[in-house]
């Protein structure tokens, strides 16, 4: 469809006209200059949400609103559909139907294609039409489109982050208030920075699927949420945060897929992350993404993760992208080859450092610390604090197979001076020691460094 002035039209189809959906109309209003400029205009057209009374923040003059979601995207007169409406449902069922008659798509909606990444691909592949997913990976970080393009030939060895910024404002509230979970939970709900079902967020749930995503493009395995090992934040407590700050450290909800010998491990977790890496400088509601390869070492990305403007705008991009050129689709996309090959790796096989919290009697850090050593458990640093009348201890252990922490645990419960049930989060990174000999090597140079000689 063309205007009287020649320009191409885009006809929008709009599922859910929430806070981003609201953003995304107010943003094609602000851009339609620069839509002109390049010889195009973007007209939404028709929208579908719950409730036609509700008051929107936009202006939806002239749009076709409607409560019927496929009857907005089965309409002839659509030229694009746009997704986010969110859910696993119905959302799903639509964005498909109109994958497969060649209308693109372009989606917010992490849950429905995580869950359903084949059934999107297939559809696509039998329309023929381009697939947008920037904004559900995170928010306005550029990480599908790098990996899709910058990227694309690179052995990419390791994709992780902080990816979901509700965790990561409760747990920066956590530190600066001095409160525990459940207090930082409430501000962040009354601020808007959580789902409207807290579990996605706070039990790992939105950071594994989003990690779906992101190690399909990176690897080009697909492997669902449920497959992730997945823990949220909901155990943390202030004793965890005051120790890990006396050890150097701060708690961040971790989502990393690595490549290893046994196959992709993915998993979602609470990680104690050192003062020197920059994940541990990420805080309140903004992402960073690490990507890892032999070809240029590592890249880190960084911006907000979540609100109205940077997933709109992630929304937008993708919609201007596909316009430009319109088989620019990110599914599948690039294609790696023994990608088909990738298998997920078993949690089990694990082998970290991890940091162990006990609960102890007054007096008795000594004593619970050689029974640690009695067990086998080597110790690398320790932290104690009292919090709320009771005594607690922190270790970061050497590393060991997290098969044996998970059996330790009763023994170390049982040990004398321990008096609550010890609890363990796993290091960020796989070998404390590194951190123990970089920090030596920025404190004192190479002079500690022991040089080869006789009966060396």
């Amino acid at each position: 469809m063309t205007d009287p002035d020649g320009k191409r039209v885009i006809r929008v189809g709009m599922l859910g006209c929430g806070v981003v959906g609201a953003g995304l109309a107010k943003l094609i209003a602000k851009h339609r200059p620069d839509f002109h400029r390049n010889g195009f205009d973007l007209r939404l057209t028709r929208v579908a949400v719950r409730d036609l009374a509700k008051k929107r923040d936009c202006d939806l003059g002239g749009v076709s609103v409607t409560t019927d979601v496929r009857a907005v995207a089965d309409a002839p007169d659509i030229d694009l559909l746009v997704e986010v409406m969110g859910g696993t449902g119905l959302a799903v069922d639509a964005g498909c139907a109109a994958l497969a008659r060649g209308v693109p798509l372009v989606s917010a909606n992490k849950a429905g294609l995580a869950r359903s990444l084949p059934r999107y691909i297939e559809a696509g592949a039998q329309g023929k039409a381009a697939i947008g997913l920037e904004s559900a990976a995170a928010a306005h970080i550029p990480i599908i489109e790098t990996l899709e393009r910058s990227l694309a030939c690179e052995e990419i060895s390791l994709i992780k982050g902080v990816i979901n910024g509700s965790t990561n404002y409760i747990l920066t509230f956590m530190e600066r208030a001095g409160c525990e979970y459940p207090a930082a939970l409430a501000d962040a709900a009354a601020k808007g920075f959580t789902e409207a079902d807290p579990r996605l967020d706070v039990e790992g749930i939105d950071a594994a699927e989003k990690l779906t995503l992101l190690a399909f493009k990176a690897f080009g395995a697909y492997v669902p949420p449920d497959r992730i090992h997945t823990e949220g934040i909901t155990r943390i407590t202030q004793a965890d945060i005051r120790l890990a700050q006396g050890l150097d450290h701060r708690i961040k909800l971790v989502a990393a897929a690595r490549r290893t010998p046994q196959g992709l491990n993915l998993r979602v977790h609470p990680a104690l992350i050192h003062r020197g890496e920059l994940l541990a400088d990420v805080d309140s509601e903004f992402n960073a993404i690490i990507l890892e390869g032999p070809s240029f070492n590592q890249l880190t990305f960084l911006g907000k993760g979540a609100g109205q403007l940077p997933t709109a705008s992630a929304v937008l991009n993708d919609i201007v992208r596909i316009v430009r050129f319109p088989a620019a689709g990110s599914l599948p996309g690039f294609l790696r080859a023994g990608a088909d090959n990738t298998q997920a790796a078993r949690g089990g096989s694990l082998a970290l450092c991890y940091f162990v919290r006990m609960g102890v009697a007054q007096g008795a850090d000594r004593q619970v610390l050689a029974g640690l050593g009695g067990l086998g458990l080597p110790v690398l640093a320790h932290s104690a604090v009292d919090q709320s009348g009771r005594r607690f201890l922190g270790v970061i252990t050497d590393i060991v197979e997290e098969s044996r922490i998970l059996s330790l645990l009763p023994e170390i419960g049982r040990l004398p001076g321990v008096a609550e049930a010890p609890v363990f989060i796993r290091l960020d990174k796989d070998n404390y020691r590194d951190i123990v000999d970089r920090e030596q090597s920025a404190y004192f140079g190479t002079s500690l460094q022991r040089q080869p000689g006789p009966g060396v």
